[in-house]
């Protein structure tokens, strides 16, 4: 993004232990990614695989989170894992994907430390949002079509905020 690094993909030999490239990735840490002057701080994603086995992690440096148990599979909207990289790489490089994971679904805790959630927490959170915008539409939208039935003119019926923004579908996760 503008130059900056956000993502960091770490890819071992098919065979080779996944665990393998979260080791590489944790080394690099201590080694240079968090120095003073690196470039690498930045980082909010680490992609870590070995052909059959596709996982990510936040980036962060506190020891109780950056242990290979905060690593998560990408999941179909079904809830299936999505294990192998290339189609890993299909759903979870793609462009609108990987910005919302780093923009909307990435959280920090109480103590400034970096997460990103879990696809079943994206799809939860995904489905909360779209009910409070239903509901929150059909409320604004109610307003406009009472006073267009009333026979208020349409120049006086104060148009919603809703529906000035272009309607959202019903929330999908990853096809």
């Amino acid at each position: 993004m503008n130059g900056l690094p956000m993502v960091q993909v770490e890819l071992k030999k098919r065979g080779v232990a996944i665990r393998e490239a979260f080791n590489q990735v944790h080394r690099y840490s201590k080694e240079s990614f968090n120095s003073e002057n690196s470039l690498y701080k930045y980082l909010q994603l680490f992609v870590i695989s070995n052909g059959t086995d596709s996982r990510y992690f936040a980036n962060t440096t506190k020891r109780n989170k950056n242990t290979f148990d905060f690593t998560m599979n990408w999941a179909k909207s079904d809830n299936s894992l999505i294990k192998d990289l290339k189609d890993f790489t299909a759903t979870f490089f793609q462009k609108n994907t990987v910005l919302e994971v780093l923009f909307k679904y990435s959280v920090f805790d109480v103590s400034d430390t970096l997460l990103v959630m879990r696809p079943y927490q994206i799809a939860a959170t995904e489905r909360i949002l779209w009910k409070i915008r239903g509901a929150y539409e059909g409320k604004t939208g109610g307003r406009q079509k009472a006073a267009a039935i009333s026979g208020t003119p349409r120049a006086q019926a104060r148009p919603s905020p809703a529906s000035r923004r272009r309607k959202l579908p019903h929330p999908r996760f990853h096809r």
